[in-house]
């Protein structure tokens, strides 16, 4: 990996797990084991690494689903999929999120735009789903589409609680699970009851 890959991919961690304004180009280089010059002769300032970052996140999450759309079926399969994916991420501190509204506007605008380019992916996805006859017909596509959204940070948010009665993986788990379902047809609840059960059987609960 490059120099300056490496420095994304370690300052981006850093960020999604103190913090932006809680992390220091000197803990990024130490952490690296680089002097901070050398970060400077590749980024101008820390929102430019952090720019980078978001990015590669994007990217990452584009090349995800592009993946899932190929191996998965059907619609309610890539959802299945993504809420698997989301079991395994590790929990970004609210933190993250708190600073770039506070401190970094360049790329809080950058996020507003993915969240705006997400939404239209999403939306067609929906559509396809109703095509498909997995998605009910009177599905309000906009406002699922904007739930959709609203929901991945909503267990980032629920890190405000000082001792939440649940993991933050349980809290995605079982509100994406209900929101999908909720949406389905006959035929898709029988795939996404299908998986419960297996899921069921594996934890035996």
């Amino acid at each position: 990996m490059e120099l300056k890959e490496r420095i994304i991919e370690k300052a981006g961690d850093l960020f999604q797990q103190y913090g932006i304004k809680n992390v220091s180009m000197d803990e990024i280089a130490s952490s690296l084991g680089i002097s901070k010059r050398t970060i400077y002769e590749n980024f101008k300032d820390k929102e430019d690494i952090l720019l980078s970052a978001l990015l590669r996140f994007s990217q990452r999450r584009e090349k995800v689903f592009t993946s899932l759309f190929q191996q998965c079926n059907n619609v309610v399969e890539v959802f299945i999929r993504i809420i698997e994916e989301h079991q395994h991420m590790p929990i970004c501190n609210v933190k993250f999120f708190e600073d770039i509204q506070k401190y970094y506007p360049r790329a809080a605008n950058l996020i507003r735009k993915q969240i705006e380019t997400n939404n239209i992916y999403l939306r067609d996805f929906l559509r396809q789903g109703i095509e498909e006859g997995y998605i009910r017909e009177d599905l309000n596509v906009n406002v699922a589409a904007f739930l959709v959204e609203e929901t991945t940070y909503t267990y980032i948010r629920a890190s405000y609680l000082e001792k939440p009665p649940f993991s933050f993986q349980d809290l995605f788990y079982t509100m994406m699970i209900n929101f999908v379902r909720g949406i389905l047809t006959g035929k898709g609840i029988r795939i996404i009851d299908a998986y419960l059960e297996q899921q069921r059987k594996r934890t035996g609960n």
